[in-house]
């Protein structure tokens, strides 16, 4: 016996991220907030960080993809895994107004395949690269027995730097009739897909013509039902611009569970524009799910808000944003209403 017949081929596993160097040092570029040490397979990356971030804190965040993968691999389409990646949690990292530094991935699967790893890890290191952020390191761990052969299931690391005096949320600040700005997703993002892939069996089950049109066509399923994840860049420049009080990124859980995060106690959030962003992929889901439960489990169309007074309105509108909602003092613990679900 061997490691190999044991199901771990580790010199293919090295081959593979040799093959990468390119794709993965690409993402090293010095920044103004430091520089990614030459220690390329190293046992752990080194990011030298700039003086300027001396009275920083440092920011950490980590999340997955989920089962967004399982469907993924049923169209064996990987090329947005790694904005997905990326997304879920640097988006987190802008809502405590950080700037982010570097990232890390890690990659179980039952099997190494270069029909899968490849495209996965290319998209990974394209995503760090576009909203220049280093990709210091990572690991690819084989688990045979453990996974089947062609399954996979990812999770990446985040770290960033803020400044004590852009924290988010300012708590302090947030006052009932502040403003809630919506920012549109891209579409599903990366949660909810444990439900998505049960309403596509009941469409299966119930309709066979809509779930060839949809699952039949590659380019819907790309761009409608596998779309990556929004990464939300503008947000730091946004943060200059603006004064903003704070920010909710509306993953799993949807508005109901992520907005109440940021907002202080004895405070309601009021939606009353919760359909200012329309997508196709939710008015399908729609037909098989209740109102409110879609709003539990999916943005809805908006995939990030940020809490603002009024006088924020054109800078928040230049980068995209619609006025949704606004916030209001309750008696009770904080939550959210949303108008046409609540009322």
């Amino acid at each position: 016996m061997d490691y190999k017949k044991a199901g771990v081929d580790t010199i293919k596993a090295q081959s593979y991220i040799k093959t990468l160097k390119e794709n993965i040092t690409a993402t090293h570029k010095k920044s103004a907030y430091g520089s990614v040490m030459d220690n390329f397979g190293g046992f752990a990356g080194i990011f030298n960080t700039s003086p300027d971030l001396k009275d920083c804190h440092l920011v950490a965040s980590t999340d997955g993809v989920g089962t967004k993968i399982e469907l993924a691999r049923r169209f064996k389409y990987y090329d947005g895994l790694g904005s997905d990646l990326l997304a879920m949690c640097i988006n987190d990292l802008y809502c405590v107004g950080a700037t982010p530094l570097f990232f890390l991935d890690y990659i179980a699967c039952g099997k190494l395949d270069d029909s899968w790893y490849f495209p996965v890890m290319k998209s990974i290191a394209s995503a760090c690269e576009k909203v220049s952020i280093a990709l210091l390191g990572g690991e690819t761990a084989e688990h045979p027995g453990v996974m089947e052969d062609d399954h996979i299931d990812m999770a990446g690391f985040i770290v960033g730097a803020v400044h004590p005096d852009r924290v988010l949320p300012a708590l302090d600040k947030i006052v009932p009739g502040d403003i809630l700005y919506g920012f549109s997703s891209s579409g599903l993002h990366s949660n909810g897909f444990s439900l998505v892939r049960k309403v596509l069996e009941q469409i299966q089950n119930d309709d066979k013509s809509l779930y060839e049109k949809i699952t039949g066509d590659i380019n819907w399923v790309k761009e409608k039902l596998l779309v990556p994840t929004k990464i939300y860049d503008f947000m730091p420049k946004l943060q200059k611009e603006a004064t903003i009080k704070a920010l909710a990124h509306i993953t799993g859980g949807g508005i109901y569970e992520n907005l109440p995060r940021v907002l202080p106690e004895n405070t309601a959030a009021v939606i009353d524009k919760p359909n200012v962003f329309q997508h196709e992929i939710f008015d399908i889901i729609g037909k098989y799910v209740k109102p409110q439960d879609m709003y539990h489990a999916f943005n809805m169309g908006i995939g990030m808000i940020a809490v603002a007074d009024e006088g924020q309105r054109s800078i928040m509108e230049n980068y995209g944003a619609r006025i949704i909602g606004r916030l209001e003092k309750t008696s009770l613990e904080k939550h959210v209403i949303i108008s046409g679900i609540d009322t």
